[in-house]
């Protein structure tokens, strides 16, 4: 029991935290009840518990965890914050819940699932679910399919995604377990029911029985359509929408065939996985389809058309596939191939649909040339793919092309075009066929109906038919006009048979375009309607809940942006006089109308009684408003003489007002004439119950506006001080709902007025605006006279102490009655409901705030700055009302707040008050520049100055609150600032509005600890006001801020203040009086104050009830309980929403009501103006980060926009001006992780409006596009190849010849990097869309970019060029007179480069461009002419000419026999053995289905990032995975972006098996070998890809040979038992990165390293040694890779070298081998490049102060005999062997293709003998013959095999006689390549090393050395490790430094000194010449 004492005493999350289980229940039961009882959902209680909520779930006792099921229920019911926390806690329960053994907690755990998606967090929940469906216990893997199951019933399709679903079905249905089968069977089956026939082509990987058993499933479905029955948040709407149609469905309503109907159809083209056809595409694609013999043309098409099969391809540039289908269809003269083409094309525009717009109309005018083909295969195949191309473009694209065809001389291409035209049609609508195009097409047919040919006539006749059909004979008969009666009967026949079709190419419902024609008549009265009452009454109570909000009604102005006040606004349009007598007619008796008119007033009135009555009688939708307005208007109309007629004039209209459907159109006709009646005696008042009625119809705003109007412009002063009268009643009858601007300057005009009764009338008028405008009316009347304004203010000071009436007619009288239950006491309401500021015309000053005046207000003479202050003192008098546009302001007054002279203090506070009331609630945009600067004058040592300052932050926070303070942290500054004066009266005044202010931000709690700090300041007026204000700070903050602030206070102090704030919180309010929210609503109390304590109370729980329930128990108790509640409907809903649509922003914007987003540099008021437009349609967490300082927040608000692409499509595209108006604010912020990030949206955003043919807004375009031109001057490749990508998906959007004129605007920049991606982009859009695009005009585009060829900058120029040369491709000549005249040398320039491209450029392809036809005929002759190239060539090229016609049988059986396949079949057979072994120590390969998914670049990086893994199996498995790739060359390809990742991974487990696991104990050694062998083995495979390894990086090999020589040193493998073969395999690896990858970086890397390994202390020597082992290796290939070497980076790395340890410093250390090793190199290059060398030091800085230059001057200068000529014949002759005194002969010719022939037939199986002969009688003619080139690219395995062939029949034709003429010479041939470099001098100059050398390997082949294998190294000593092979040519290649007192650059090696060494060389020779007769004879 004593422990349960303990852990009772603990708070509740520390209970739930406990490790008993009893004290975890208790916590669980405790935390739950707390969550219920909070009543605000965004309570810091709940940020306690929202990161243990994944604890709560995976409780591990299962008591425990039911508690915690609960209270996690509770979590997500009631706080805001449990989205935050989807993840973990749906991974928790997929882990711990879902395979829980009680039913409960499996229940609990989906309940939990199901309310995460309830609150708006469906993905992240399928997200996890999915996940779980990878875990090994079948049991969640059951429970997460039952999860998706039940999520898709209750959520339906739209919430739960269904495409990421089918993937894992097939895995799941072939499932050990066979509950996992069944429930996936149903879901399969939910998913049936939603998505229904969809599904079926995913089924397809399904087994067949499994196929069967499903749709027997699917038959037993019901018919009915599945309906959702649970909503997220955001789908109340359709909650209510649904539960009203079924309502009416039990009510026994036929409406559920509209719900069904709403349900839409889910495309299965959607659910299709796209194929990445690109990818796929043969590497030699386009040089096969290009190639001459059409088979292998045809081979190509094939391999595209398996691919375009793909019923859906992934987008992509198919520009060049395209191009190049388009150039088989119009020039291959085989029609095979082009029936080929077609179906290409075909598959790619039904796989690519609507994104295959960019090349939809180049493909249709490319096709219509070729219907001259007569095959009617190939007609087929081109109808086939120019109908798919139709979808992607538009009849208005098309017109001018098919218009051309229709007048070809072709009447095949005349037919088929017009065939075309007519399906065209019948896929048309009478949108997308509109008059202007109606009229083209048909001038054209017409002419074609009369056409010879009658396949071109009746094609016509069709084309006819069925564009009559889509837009009605009545539409097309004007065009028909000249169409005889015959020819018009078959027009009209073939319009009854022609068929419409859908988008999806199905038969229309209901036939043609034209019966949906008549709808807008039916839909006319509709706009006339009045629209119902009821569902706004309805909608109005639901906002409220609280204290009203100002900003929801101003007037009718609202315009659907205020709340419920809009209403729809009916309209009609003018009837004409005609028509108004016809329906008067119709409607009225003929005795009626004449006796309206009559001049007897007895025979009038007796009409209007008729008439009245006859009104009365009829319905609303019966009453013709306008015409009887207009028929009671008709003289007299209303100025009747008699006043019973006009009586009951008046009354008919009041009754038309209230009965009928009454528009501003039709007031318009009445309206003059009852002002005109208002002051009469006897009608005066029916006149004005007229008006009323009139203004209830339309609105107040209106009629008033029009009443004062006419009122003073007839100039009757009792009409006119009645109307006002009328109006005064009007406004508290109806509510303040008038345009407050117009008013003002009529009753100014009344007031001057001679009439005292239209004065008076004014001034009662001013009265009651007063009530709702209060003390800031009077600020417009200060100009008039004294007098009058006594008066004003004697009728005002009436209305002191009233409110508002609450509305009784309008729209508002509806609402009360659903109000009544509230209290009635809305009068209060209503004055709450009007915002006031909204209403006051505002003057914008910021043209006034001048640099001038700034720069005044900011000068040293204090005389200069009070004139500044004047002059803003009376702009703002002059102004009153501003906006919030003040320019630098703010910041300068802020300056002249902390001035040095206290008078301009003064007047600067004074000025600040001013501003406050001026700006109104707009002033909150500068508040954070004032509010710290007014602060700061609290310090001031004059009472009065701070008793100012209070009053004008009393006047700024009053208007926009405290809040900003608090979030710029003012008042923490203030407060912090140890000044006694600012301390008390900050204090003070935030004692003052803390109590009744709204919720803050939690920045308030920063001032916590400086509260406690002022508690103890040695001023005694602030330790009072610090203590006063804790319980104020408390309300806010709670108390626990403050004891959790007092465990940093010092000891000795903390007891006293804990005691001060224990006694503070018992002060704190426990709740909010009633009567104080009942009398006063607007002093605002903060909202659910007790849910900030630390004991809630429940009458807080009781005020969150009581709107929920409607408990009718007074108004007051409601109010406070959903107060602030726009704020929180802001920051819980959507991040976007539509509340201000773009278009009011276009028109803003378009009348000057706001700044154009034009600027060169970011100014504050852009930045406001878009914050104060962003903030209407944004939510607050949305806009806090968007406008943070840290670019943190600002990548976070772009990821949110990533996640709107999807989630909030249709709000992102409405708020696409101003999204787009921030990313160019962030184009200039330099972080370049944000700038990526916003690229990257960019990206996705312009693709998904491309997907969705969205068009942009010249606005939404020109705020953006040319700040987004300036970052592709971007210094960095990525972002200037992004922005040119976002160029190109912007042109699919926005018309291409405005995205030029931006780019031509773009060539004004001084970046160079900018002009000259400018310019490549203007050359692509030419390209691409012709010279047409070229904007305002070709000449004056071309005229700028030729401008450019003259620029310094070479990009610029070469840029320039190559757009003027792709102009001139198209206009050939004809460009000179485009760009006019230029430079001598700028056109010498592009002549230049016009005659280099039209020697290396195919002919052009002008049937790709119709429109440069002039030129077709010079082009089309250029094919002809013959290419130098060989004989051979030129023959087959000419008999191909020739046979062009010829059966194509003819030449298939010399092509075939011409093919010898088998040839490279069999050499990689040889090739074979010499491959590395797979390590049979590996695992099986797992799976590689990741690497066939869409986003490989992210699949590989995950599997690469695997290979780090601690775990080794997981790291082996990762390998297997990347050698599976390797393996296949096509595959490996994928990994060409991934090679420096790999290998930086590979050398990152190498370090840590060396560091962790070989010293872990715990770890199986052979776990550790074969993880080894499985990294060796991968690195090998790169290596042994060519590609691949000449990509590794230079710094990337530097890690890894250091990671591979550490280990080859590691004594540890020794002692394993296959360690000695792992060293053996890191030796072999280390030499092949030597050999294979990039010899540049390879040769740097190890420079470097040497240099790293001279430097450091630790190194040892063994490890040095190694590395200059592999520098020497690299020295000795050098005669063979020199020209693959750039020699600028291996000379640069040398004088780094030598920068850090000079020749000098090398005096001092034991060995110089490091040094020598490097002047090695520089010799060696020397060598080999001559006096070339010298140009190759531009990299290094002051390079004649280098020592590099001076030893390669000193090598140069002593070895004048190496010249560049000498050089030259080494480079190419490096076969020649040192003892070689005759130079080897050249082949000619004929020799050399005698030798590759005998190669060939060495290569195939059968003739593999005869080669092997044919080569020995070769090398017996030509003894001297060189067979190095065909055999050094061999490997060592098929040298080997032509040896001992040629030996075999050596013997066999002269038997074992010792004597060798062919095999000594073949050897020293290919010996020689292998030998290393010889640094000796001459050919004559015999080198012992050379023969000792090879001397040592003929021993060892003949078995003569049995100590040590050639090669391998001995795993028993690590000093013996070679990675050269022999110790002699180490020291031949380091012995050209030897003396260090004087370097020897004799470039022959010394002498050895030993004379041991000395070795005879005719000895040697000798003994030589044995080992080879030994060797034969073996």
């Amino acid at each position: 029991m004593g422990d349960d004492s303990e852990w009772m005493k603990l708070p509740t999350e520390e209970k739930c935290t406990h490790k008993v289980w009893k004290a975890r229940v208790a916590g669980y039961e405790e935390a739950g009840k707390l969550f219920q009882r909070i009543d605000d959902e965004k309570s810091p209680e709940f940020n306690k518990y929202a990161g243990l909520m994944k604890k709560f779930v995976t409780d591990s006792n299962a008591v425990a965890q039911e508690k915690a099921l609960d209270a996690v229920l509770h979590f997500l019911e009631n706080a805001h914050v449990a989205a935050r926390t989807t993840a973990d806690v749906v991974a928790g329960v997929v882990s711990k819940c879902l395979n829980a053994s009680k039913t409960k907690t499996k229940e609990k755990g989906m309940e939990i699932i199901m309310m995460y998606i309830e609150i708006e967090k469906p993905d992240v929940v399928q997200e996890q679910l999915l996940a779980g469906l990878e875990n090994k216990q079948p049991k969640i893997v059951v429970g997460c399919i039952q999860a998706l199951t039940i999520a898709l019933r209750d959520f339906g399709s739209k919430t739960i995604q269904i495409k990421p679903c089918l993937k894992v079905l097939p895995k799941l249905l072939e499932d050990r377990d066979k509950n996992v089968r069944e429930e996936t069977k149903q879901f399969i089956i939910e998913l049936y029911r939603w998505i229904g026939g969809a599904l079926k082509p995913q089924m397809s990987h399904f087994k067949p029985v499994q196929v069967q058993e499903l749709e027997a499933e699917f038959e037993r479905l019901p018919n009915e359509k599945p309906v959702q029955t649970r909503f997220m948040k955001s789908q109340q709407d359709l909650k209510a929408k649904i539960e009203e149609q079924q309502a009416a469905a039990a009510s026994g309503e036929a409406s559920g065939g509209d719900g069904a109907a709403e349900t839409e159809e889910i495309d299965p083209f959607d659910l299709i996985e796209a194929v990445d056809i690109l990818a796929k595409l043969p590497k030699d694609f386009f040089d096969q389809i290009e190639a001459k013999k059409w088979q292998e043309r045809k081979e190509a098409l094939d391999a595209l058309q398996k691919l375009t099969d793909s019923p859906k391809i992934e987008n992509g540039d198919f520009g060049n596939v395209i191009r190049a289908l388009l150039k088989v269809i119009a020039k291959d003269t085989n029609v095979m191939l082009v029936a080929l083409a077609g179906k290409c094309l075909s598959g790619i525009a039904k796989g690519l649909r609507k994104k295959f717009q960019p090349y939809a109309h180049q493909c249709v005018s490319g096709i219509i040339e070729k219907f001259k083909e007569k095959k009617v295969a190939v007609v087929t195949s081109l109808r086939e793919a120019i109908d798919a191309s139709f979808a992607g473009t538009s009849l208005d694209q098309i017109m001018e092309d098919c218009v051309t065809a229709l007048e070809n001389k072709n009447p095949s291409i005349r037919a088929e075009t017009a065939q075309f035209l007519a399906r065209c049609f019948a896929k048309s609508t009478v949108g997308t066929l509109p008059k202007k195009l109606l009229k083209g097409y048909c001038s054209s047919l017409l002419k074609s109906i009369n056409d010879t040919t009658p396949d071109v006539r009746e094609a016509s006749f069709q084309a006819l038919g069925t564009a009559m059909r889509v837009v009605s004979e009545k539409n097309i008969a004007p065009f028909l006009n000249d169409v005889d009666t015959l020819k018009m009967q078959k027009i009209q026949e073939c319009c009854q048979n022609a068929v419409l079709l859908n988008a999806r190419g199905e038969p229309r419902q209901g036939g043609g375009g034209a019966a949906a024609a008549p709808a807008p008549k039916k839909n006319e009265p509709k706009p006339v309607t009045r629209p119902p009452a009821k569902p706004t009454a309805r909608a109005k109570p639901a906002a409220k809940g609280g204290p009203p909000g100002k900003k929801k009604v101003g007037g009718d102005k609202g315009k659907g942006k205020k709340g419920g006040a809009a209403k729809e606004e009916p309209t009609e349009s003018i009837l004409a006089d005609e028509v108004v007598e016809e329906k008067a007619a119709a409607a009225l008796s003929a005795d009626v109308i004449s006796g309206l008119s009559n001049s007897n007033w007895k025979l009038r009135l007796a009409a209007m009684e008729t008439f009245s009555q006859n009104v009365k009688g009829m319905s609303k939708e019966e009453i013709q408003t306008q015409v009887f307005v207009r028929t009671l208007t008709k003289k007299p109309g209303l100025k009747d003489t008699n006043f019973q007629v006009l009586k009951l004039k008046l009354e008919l209209i009041g009754y038309l007002g209230q009965n009928s459907a009454f528009t501003k159109t039709t007031a318009e006709f009445c309206l003059s004439d009852i002002v005109d009646k208002v002051g009469d005696v006897k009608n005066g008042s029916i006149a004005q119950e007229a008006l009323s009625c009139i203004a209830e119809a339309t609105s107040l705003q209106f009629v008033s506006s029009e009443v004062i109007r006419c009122a003073f412009e007839q100039k009757n002063p009792k009409n006119q001080s009645e109307s006002m009268v009328w109006l005064t009643q009007a406004v508290r009858d109806f509510g303040f709902k008038v345009n407050i601007k117009p008013m003002i300057e009529n009753i100014k005009k009344a007031l001057a007025a001679t009439n005292p009764a239209v004065r008076g009338a004014a001034i009662g008028l001013l009265g009651t605006v007063h009530l709702y405008m209060g003390p800031q009316l009077r600020m417009f009347f200060e100009d008039e006279k004294a007098a009058l304004l006594q008066q004003i203010d004697a009728e005002f000071e009436k209305n002191k102490d009233q409110k508002p009436p609450a509305p009784t007619r309008g729209i508002v009288a509806v609402e009360e009655e659903d109000e009544e239950e509230n209290g009635g006491d809305g009068g209060g309401g209503a004055a709450e409901e009007v915002n006031v500021q909204d209403l006051m015309p505002r003057n914008d000053i910021s043209e006034k705030i001048t640099e001038e005046l700034l720069a005044e207000l900011a000068d040293k003479n204090w005389k200069v700055r009070a004139e500044a202050l004047q002059k803003v003192i009376a702009i703002l008098n002059e102004a009153k009302f501003i906006k919030s546009s003040i320019g630098e302001l703010a910041s300068a007054l802020k300056t002249r707040l902390s001035d040095a002279n206290k008078i301009l203090v003064n007047n600067t506070i004074g000025i600040c008050l001013s501003l406050a009331t001026a700006m109104g609630p707009h002033c909150k945009h500068h508040i954070k520049n004032i509010g710290p600067g007014l602060i700061s004058c609290m310090a001031d040592g004059k009472p009065q100055v701070r008793a100012a300052t209070v009053n004008a932050l009393n006047a700024w926070v009053d208007q926009c609150t405290l809040t900003p303070l608090v979030e710029s942290e003012a008042i923490f500054d203030g407060l912090k600032t140890e000044n006694p004066n600012l301390r008390t009266e900050l204090l003070n005044w935030l004692v003052e509005k803390l109590p009744t202010h709204r919720v803050l931000p939690t920045e308030l709690r920063m001032c916590v600890p400086v509260v406690l700090a002022c508690l103890e300041d040695r001023n005694a007026d602030v330790r009072k006001k610090a203590q006063e204000s804790l319980v104020p700070f408390m309300i806010h903050t709670g108390y626990d801020s403050f004891f959790k602030a007092t465990s940093k206070l010092k000891p000795a102090s903390k007891d006293q203040i804990v005691k001060i704030i224990e006694a503070a919180r018992a002060n704190l309010p426990a709740k909010a009086p009633k009567g104080k929210k009942a009398s006063a609503p607007a002093a605002a109390p903060p909202p659910s104050a007790s849910s900030r304590f630390d004991e809630p109370e429940e009458p807080a729980k009781q005020a969150k009830a009581e709107p929920k329930s409607k408990a009718v128990k007074g108004k007051g108790a409601k109010a406070p309980a959903s107060s602030g509640k726009k704020k929180e409907e802001e920051e819980t809903g959507p991040p976007i929403t539509l509340m201000v649509p773009k278009e009011q922003r276009f028109k803003d914007e378009k009348n000057m009501k706001v700044l154009k987003w034009n600027f060169l540099e970011v100014r504050g008021e852009y930045v406001e103006q878009l914050r104060t437009q962003m903030e209407k349609n944004f939510s607050k967490s949305t806009m806090d980060q968007l406008f943070h300082n840290d670019f943190k927040f600002h990548i976070k608000a772009i990821q949110v926009f990533i996640k709107c692409l999807d989630t909030h499509t249709e709000e992102t595209v409405g708020n696409l001006d101003l999204i787009l108006k921030w990313i160019t604010l962030r184009f200039y912020d330099t972080n370049p992780s944000m700038l990526n990030k916003a690229l990257e949206f960019l990206d996705k955003l312009f693709s998904m409006l491309a997907d969705s043919d969205y068009h942009l807004a010249d606005i939404e375009a020109i705020s953006f596009i040319p700040y987004l031109v300036l970052k592709v001057g971007e210094s960095k490749d990525n972002v200037r190849r992004e922005v040119r990508k976002i160029f190109k998906l912007i042109c699919k959007v926005y018309p291409a010849s405005k995205m030029f004129s931006h780019l031509i605007d773009g060539l004004k920049s001084k970046n160079s990097k900018q002009r000259a991606e400018c310019l490549d982009e203007l050359g692509s859009l030419i390209e691409s869309y012709g010279i047409t695009i070229c904007q305002p005009s070709p000449a004056h585009a071309l005229k700028i970019i030729a401008q450019q060829i003259s620029d310094r900058d070479t990009s610029v120029r070469n840029a320039a060029l190559n757009t003027v040369l792709t102009a001139h491709t198209i206009l050939g000549d004809g460009l000179y007179k485009y760009i006019g005249h230029l430079a001598e040398k700028d056109q010498s320039l592009l002549e230049e480069r016009i005659k280099r491209s039209a020697k290396t450029r195919p002919p052009p392809k002008q049937e790709e461009r119709p429109k440069t036809a002039p030129l077709t005929q010079k082009t089309m002759s250029q094919p002809n002419i013959p290419r130098a190239n060989s004989a051979m060539q030129k023959s087959s090229s000419s008999n191909s000419v020739k046979r062009e016609f010829a059966l194509d049988i003819d030449t298939e059986p010399t092509n075939s026999y011409d093919m010898p396949q088998l040839i490279q079949h069999d050499l990689d057979d040889i090739y074979e053995p010499v491959k590395l072994p797979k390590i049979k120590a590996r695992p099986p390969s797992p799976s590689m289905k990741l690497l066939n998914s869409n986003d490989a670049a992210a699949t590989i990086g995950f599997v690469i990032s695997q290979i780090t893994s601690p775990d080794i199996t997981t790291c082996i498995q990762a390998l297997v995975q990347v050698d599976e790739v390797l393996k296949d060359e096509e595959r490996a390809e994928i990994m060409a972006g991934h090679v420096d990742q790999l290998l930086l991974t590979l050398s990152m487990q190498f370090k840590m098996v060396y560091s962790t696991h070989m010293g872990d104990e715990d770890t199986p050694k052979d776990d550790v070998v074969r993880l080894y062998r499985c990294l060796l083995g991968t690195l090998l495979a790169i290596l042994q890809t060519q590609r691949l390894a000449k990509k590794a990086g230079k710094d990337i090999l530097k890690d890894v040979v250091n990671s591979l020589i550490t280990i080859l040193l590691d004594s540890r493998l020794m002692e394993l038992e296959e360690g000695p073969q792992v060293v053996r395999s890191v030796n072999v690896t280390v030499v092949k990165i030597v050999e294979k990858t990039d010899h540049t970086s390879i040769t740097g890397a190890l420079i470097r390293l040497l240099q790293d390994c001279v430097s450091s202390e630790t190194c040892t020597s063994k490890f040095l040694d190694l590395i200059m082992k592999c520098l020497w290796k690299m020295i000795r290939m050098l005669p063979d890779i020199i020209n693959d070497l750039n020699v600028d980076r291996i000379l640069m790395d040398c004088h780094l070298f030598l920068r850090a340890f000079p020749s000098s410093s090398w005096k001092d250390k034991g060995s110089d081998l490091p040094l020598r090793t490097i002047k090695t190199i520089l010799h060696s290059l020397a060598r080999l490049k001559g006096h070339k060398i010298l140009y190759h030091t531009g990299m290094i800085e002051s390079s004649e102060n280098s020592e590099v230059e001076a030893y390669l001057q000193k090598v140069l200068k002593n070895d004048v005999a190496a010249t560049n000529a000498k050089n030259d014949e080494l480079n190419d002759n490096r076969e020649k062997t040192p003892k070689s005194s005759t130079k080897t002969k050249r082949f000619s010719k004929t020799t050399h293709d005698m030798l590759a022939e005998i190669f060939k037939k060495i290569g195939a199986k059968e003739n593999t003998k005869e080669g092997l002969n044919d080569l020995y009688d070769f090398k017996r003619k030509y003894p001297d013959a060189d067979l190095e080139p065909f055999l050094k690219k061999s490997s060592q395995f098929f040298q080997n095999y032509i040896e001992r062939g040629l030996r075999g029949i050596e013997e066999e034709r002269m038997g074992s006689s010792g004597e060798s003429g062919i095999i000594p010479v073949l050897m020293s041939s290919t010996s020689s390549s292998s030998s290393g470099p010889s640094v000796g001098s001459g050919e004559e100059k015999e080198d012992p090393n050379y023969f000792r050398e090879r001397l040592k390997m003929l021993r060892v082949k003949c078995g003569l050395d049995h100590n040590k294998e050639a090669g391998d190294p001995d795993p028993s000593n690590t000093d013996g490790i070679d990675l050269l092979g022999s110790t002699e040519e180490i020291d031949e290649a380091t012995s050209l430094d030897d003396d260090k007192q004087q370097e020897n650059i004799d470039p022959e090696p010394p002498q050895p000194t030993n004379p041991a060494v000395s070795v005879d060389v005719s000895d040697l020779k000798m003994r030589l010449e044995r080992i080879k007769k030994l060797a034969n004879k073996s």
